[in-house]
């Protein structure tokens, strides 16, 4: 996400686009490198990561 919009910074987590619980796989398809950043704003927009709402 960062890359796409011209940021370069480390990669330091692997996220399942479509995750586990619904249905995703841990196949290279439904992978992608996130920094800890992007990736806690996708688990608090889906609402999924700290207060268990989906």
């Amino acid at each position: 996400m960062c890359f796409k919009a011209g940021v370069m910074k480390e990669v330091e987590q692997v996220h399942h686009k479509l995750p586990l619980n619904e249905g995703g796989t841990h196949d290279i398809n439904n992978l992608i490198s996130l920094c800890q950043s992007c990736h806690s704003r996708i688990h608090a927009e889906r609402g999924d990561r700290w207060n268990n709402k989906k």
